[in-house]
């Protein structure tokens, strides 16, 4: 057989193969859960966004986009985000959701009906974090990132390792009030309390009108402490 004659027998063949689509690098997962027998919400990822607000309607609305992002070598495979799932389990009254697999980058909208829960609790390794809707106990941990928390009711508690801090509640909700930044600046209004500045940091311990403990930690970065009226 001729050389032509095998390029055009292999040419052939590789025509009856079925076509392989190459696999999604973004996807959108989205759930509606009842929220009957549920006061708390955990919800936790590696590398992304979490945006935890109020919603409409009585059921939890949880979406998260998955996107696939390449490890340290430049011409690994990509992950199929089309083969993730979310990751939405309870114990007890509490909802934990997440994402069982790495080299995702995860951005979740969870929209929560309009009443009180008894906690929030949002772990983020790396991004940005924002929580926004009320509960007894709000706390929102992030490794590297941003993280936000405007709650007008609770104990709240921000954790930052490296990135930025914003905190907001009422002076009717705060009780104590501590907050530090191990190298960054600090901005705090509405708080009675004693400020100290450092040459690299600075920390606060001061009180609201309330009874609600409130704490904002940052190793590097800002922090931002806000009592409205």
């Amino acid at each position: 057989m001729t050389t032509l004659s095998r390029i055009t027998l292999v040419s052939a063949l590789l025509a009856l193969l079925p076509a392989v689509a190459p696999a999604a690098d973004k996807v959108t997962r989205t759930r509606m859960l009842a929220s009957d027998g549920i006061n708390a919400i955990l919800i936790q990822a590696r590398v992304g966004s979490v945006r935890l607000e109020p919603g409409e309607g009585n059921a939890i609305e949880a979406k998260v986009t998955l996107e696939a992002k390449r490890n340290s070598d430049p011409v690994s495979d990509l992950p199929d985000v089309t083969k993730v799932q979310m990751s939405a389990t309870t114990r007890g009254d509490q909802l934990r959701l997440g994402v069982d697999e790495k080299n995702i980058e995860e951005h979740w909208i969870v929209r929560v009906p309009k009443r009180m829960f008894s906690e929030f609790e949002v772990k983020l390794g790396v991004g940005q974090g924002a929580i926004t809707a009320p509960a007894r106990r709000i706390t929102l941990d992030i490794g590297v990132g941003d993280a936000k928390v405007d709650s007008a009711t609770g104990a709240i508690t921000v954790r930052v390792g490296t990135g930025n801090a914003e905190l907001r509640t009422t002076r009717s909700n705060a009780g104590a009030v501590e907050a530090t930044t191990g190298v960054g600046g600090l901005t705090v209004k509405g708080v009675d309390g004693k400020v100290e500045r450092h040459m690299v940091g600075g920390s606060i311990d001061g009180k609201g009108r309330g009874r609600e403990p409130i704490e904002a930690k940052v190793g590097v970065g800002d922090v931002t402490v806000t009592l409205t009226e």
